[in-house]
């Protein structure tokens, strides 16, 4: 099977007459953003040419699969790998945000996987309850259509905000290959990810950085496109969408961060949104003042309960409403949880985790911003931890509310891993990311036994 879709994979890369281009094609995505050293580049680029040799000369195959994936990926010809149905990571980090909103790039399967059977969330019924939180992957109608045709059912629609808002300079996605074991609870990380680093699709040790600083368009145009969105989905499926407020003037007011909040949480709502989720976690957004990284809003449990009460008496008591949390210590959990769950339906976690990111030569992976967000395997324990004693706060007592559990996902067994703790349903980032069949997977091994 490997072998005939690599030559279906030869086949359309001559009919297109790429073959002798990969090489400098190659080289150039590599070097981007930033340049190897002359060793490593000569190493990659020999090996992208030998590769291209092979290919003119018909002695390609399945061995030549990993360096094939790698060298058309940075080529920016991951379609010809996705046509023949090969995994690739599916979001074009060399693209920009706008580019990759109307252009998912991985595979898509010839029929969508079900698990046969109906799982409750959120006070509605979904197909087996895996999915992509807000990122991205889920930041237009194409990339939720990709999403839902590839079998994930509880998708978060990317974070929108009450006015344009651009993205962080690119790059804004690299891998972290270095980073292959987790963190532990409450650490920060401190990564050396270079921008032409490379994990193959599918390896469940795979780890990201990223740095987009919670782009929006204008509510004028995610609006249109989030009713385009919510008209795609199924009964099986849920689409939540994530939203975040801003203070406008800059005051530092609280009273006008919540009421942006709830406007915004408004303008989903009148867009068709079944459930509004709250981005009170996001780690890599710039201060306005220049000086740095603000740090996500929950950490101060007095204003993530203003903000969230705000958001609930905004809404329509049929409209859902959960609040999404960053990893917290066991203190400021406890703490803020029982005050949280009168208010939601739900509460879901962990988001990225802030780290120090540099190049292999010290430099800021990401220009002019040292801190970005870590996410993959080398979080997962923090996730395991949060989602523990998340259930456990809710078992305890009190009014009840469902647990989205995120963080680390990047196979089967770490998403049973968050189901056995409790979490009703699991998502995932970088998995999904850097294994366009995970869904797939997860629902294969784990929908008769969730």
């Amino acid at each position: 099977m490997t072998a005939a879709a690599v030559e279906r994979v030869r086949a359309d890369l001559l009919a297109r007459g790429l073959v002798e281009g990969l090489p400098a094609e190659f080289a150039a995505g590599v070097t981007r953003f930033a340049q190897p050293t002359q060793a490593e580049l000569d190493g990659l680029v020999g090996d992208a040419g030998e590769l291209a040799g092979r290919l003119a000369a018909g002695t390609v195959g399945a061995g030549d699969l990993p360096l094939l994936t790698r060298v058309l990926f940075f080529a920016r010809h991951a379609d010809v790998l996705a046509a023949a149905g090969l995994p690739v990571p599916v979001y074009d980090v060399l693209g920009s945000f706008r580019e990759n909103l109307g252009r998912p790039v991985g595979p898509r399967l010839a029929a969508r996987p079900a698990a046969g059977r109906r799982w409750r969330l959120l006070g509605r019924s979904v197909g087996f309850p895996i999915g992509v939180p807000a990122c991205v992957l889920n930041g237009s109608e194409a990339e939720v259509r990709y999403n839902l045709a590839n079998g994930w059912t509880v998708l978060t629609y990317k974070t929108v905000r009450g006015r344009a808002h651009p993205p962080n300079e690119q790059p804004n996605w690299v891998f972290a290959p270095r980073e292959t074991a987790s963190l532990p609870p409450g650490a920060a990380g401190d990564v050396v990810a270079d921008p032409w680093d490379w994990v193959p699709p599918g390896v469940p040790s795979v780890s990201t950085v990223n740095s987009f600083g919670v782009p929006s368009p204008a509510p004028e145009e995610w609006m249109a496109d989030l009713e385009r969105s919510l008209a795609a989905v199924g009964d099986d499926a849920l689409l939540l969408v994530s939203v975040m407020g801003e203070d406008p003037a800059g005051t530092g007011e609280l009273a006008a961060l919540a009421e942006d909040f709830a406007r915004t949480a408004r303008l989903a709502e009148e867009a068709g949104a079944p459930v509004v989720e709250l981005n009170l976690s996001c780690p890599n957004t710039l201060d306005r003042s220049g000086t740095g990284v603000k740090p996500p809003l929950c950490l101060d449990a007095d204003a993530t309960v203003a903000v969230v009460g705000a958001v609930r008496r905004a809404l329509d008591d049929r409209t859902g409403l959960v609040a999404k949390l960053s990893w917290l210590d066991e203190p400021s959990l406890a703490a803020l949880v029982p005050r949280l769950a009168p208010l939601v339906d739900g509460v879901a976690g962990i988001n990225t985790v802030q780290s120090r990111v540099r190049r292999s030569d010290g430099a800021a992976t990401f220009p002019g911003r040292e801190l970005a967000g870590l996410s993959g395997a080398a979080v997962r324990e923090p996730a395991l931890d949060f989602t523990r004693r998340l259930v456990a706060l809710r078992e305890a007592g009190g009014p009840r509310f469902d647990v989205l559990a995120m963080g680390g996902v990047t196979d089967p067994a770490s998403a049973a891993a968050l189901f056995a703790l409790g979490a009703d349903a699991v998502q995932s980032a970088s998995g999904a990311f850097a294994d366009p069949f995970l869904a797939q997977k997860c629902i294969a091994e784990l929908g008769g036994t969730v």
